[in-house]
């Protein structure tokens, strides 16, 4: 008769034999290339739409700029409410993340989940649950930056 050691040492081989064949493949190169392409996808929607507002009303490039993040934020938050944002994140991955349409996304999907729980108590209390977080490290993170440039001018001048 076996050892119980040795039993359970055999079972753990085994076991990490048949975990292998079931784990799946990683597609770092597939995923990577999504995503590349997806948020390069974005950003020459944008360009796009900030070339068509500079040039068919003639809009400063400021002007032009503000509509174009507006109309990306409205595109993000009719495809979340519409779910193809989901779907779309489930294809593309990270890709969908660009900055302007992720945080859209976010907050939408936010205010869609807690709706149910009336417009002040649902959404407008969870509202900034998920993004208020990365909103203070940004805003946090700006003025360390900003005033490490200033002492860094004025120890340089």
């Amino acid at each position: 008769m076996k050892e119980p050691s040795i039993v359970n040492a055999n079972k753990q081989e085994e076991y990490k034999e048949n975990i292998v064949l079931y784990k799946p493949k990683s597609r770092y190169l597939k995923h990577g290339s999504l995503a590349f392409f997806s948020g390069g996808l974005i950003c020459v929607i944008g360009q796009l739409i900030f070339r068509g507002y500079h040039a068919l009303f003639q809009l400063s490039d400021e002007t032009a700029t503000s509509y174009m993040l507006i109309t990306l934020i409205a595109i993000a938050v009719l495809a979340t409410g519409m779910g193809f944002y989901r779907k779309g994140a489930q294809l593309f991955g990270a890709g969908l993340l660009v900055p302007i349409t992720g945080f859209a996304n976010a907050m939408a999907a936010t205010a869609l989940e807690h709706r149910t729980e009336g417009l002040l108590t649902g959404v407008g209390s969870n509202l900034f649950r998920l993004i208020g977080p990365v909103l203070v490290f940004g805003i946090s993170t700006a003025y360390l930056v900003s005033f490490s440039r200033l002492l860094i001018r004025m120890i340089l001048h």
